[in-house]
């Protein structure tokens, strides 16, 4: 733990968080590994699991930096957070622009599938509002909040026209869920939390055919057990094959080829049918260690923009995991959401541990002082 201290203000944390790592990286190789040991197995199998690890270890040094170099405090400043939202917003509509100007139906990726800028603006959100409660908190009236809320749908609206709804509302979730954590008069956060209905009411009732046929996946999955019910489906059957002990490391069925997501969005099943009951636990107690951790590190954090980054990346993780893994057992509609630290997906993981390194200068600086 002490050689972790040297890396992060928190090790308990980070100890928890690499346990996380490992568990997916395993995934990952029983994915692209495993399946090919006696037979065919070559360097092009390795590709994911090594840029994944790759990218971990790249991460880990950034959100190391972050802690230890970064005052948070300077993140308060308005040119700054005017620039990262500008930024964010800017890297969106290029993103709504390719998918323009290419045709396609669907565009995420700023760069190949590598680059999601959506993980990104997440961060910036969590910075943004943390910032505009701690200047407007105190103030009882809607109006001034009308800045905020234009930033966070104009996100929003972005993402929907990628289209990627799961995601737009996944922000405006993190934002209204800030605006209670930093203690906003009600006056403000129950108007905005229905204005964000209404705007969530309005994107799935203009979803088009794609967002019903999930929706009717979720309700009955068999109806269409080859198209949008495919993966939930399999996903299910996963678990069952896994039962209370599991098939072991590496001896899983859906991931050879029914589970198409097996190592992104419906990395859970595998862990499920290879390590069961057991594996499926682990992997919660682990985020139940990394959630507490930050409860504590937020109720030791004396300033307001301080205190609700912590809580804004506390979310985020939250969110994130609740809504992964209800979606891989049909308990919400299938939406790719990934599993943080788990889930292979460069952007998630490097933009969940940024979040991290944020967290470490909160928290370093709040230790500065205690022992001054």
């Amino acid at each position: 733990m002490e050689r972790l201290g040297k890396l992060y203000p928190d090790p308990v944390l980070l100890f928890a968080v690499i346990l996380l790592f490992l568990m997916g990286f395993l995934s990952i190789l029983s994915v692209e590994v495993m399946p090919h040991i006696f037979y065919d197995l070559g360097l092009q199998h390795f590709r994911r699991p090594f840029f994944f690890l790759i990218s971990f270890a790249f991460g880990i040094l950034v959100m190391s930096f972050i802690s230890y170099a970064l005052n948070y405090k300077k993140l308060n400043n308005q040119r700054v957070v005017y620039f990262l939202v500008g930024i964010s917003l800017l890297l969106l509509f290029v993103v709504v622009l390719k998918k323009l100007i290419l045709g396609k139906p669907v565009e995420r990726w700023l760069i190949g599938t590598s680059v999601q800028p959506s993980e990104f603006s997440k961060v910036v959100i969590v910075i943004f509002i943390a910032y505009y409660v701690a200047r407007k908190g105190a103030i009882d009236r809607l109006r001034f909040f009308g800045w905020a809320i234009f930033v966070v749908v104009a996100h929003a609206v972005f993402l929907f026209l990628q289209p990627d709804k799961g995601m737009a509302l996944f922000i405006l979730l993190i934002a209204w869920g800030m605006l209670w954590m930093g203690g906003t008069s009600p006056r403000i956060y129950m108007p905005v939390g229905g204005l964000f209905v209404l705007f969530a009411v309005f994107m799935l009732f203009f979803g088009g055919d794609y967002v019903h046929r999930r929706f009717m996946a979720w309700q009955n999955p068999i109806e269409d057990s080859f198209g949008t019910g495919y993966q939930v489906i399999q996903s299910l059957l996963a678990f069952m094959n896994g039962g209370l002990l599991g098939q072991g490391f590496g001896k899983g069925f859906q991931k050879l080829g029914p589970l198409t997501q097996a190592d992104t969005d419906y990395v859970l099943a595998v862990i499920g049918e290879e390590l069961g009951l057991p594996g499926i636990l682990f992997v919660l107690v682990l985020y139940g260690v990394v959630v507490t951790r930050l409860i504590r590190i937020a109720g030791e954090v004396a300033d307001t923009f301080g205190k609700l980054i912590v809580y804004g990346v506390m979310l985020n993780i939250v969110l994130s995991v609740v809504i992964n893994v209800m979606m891989t057992v049909n308990l919400l509609p299938p939406k790719g959401t990934p599993l943080p630290f788990v889930s292979y997906g460069v952007s998630n993981l490097f933009a969940n541990l940024l979040a991290l390194g944020l967290v470490g200068a909160v928290y370093k600086r709040q230790l500065h002082y205690r022992l001054l």
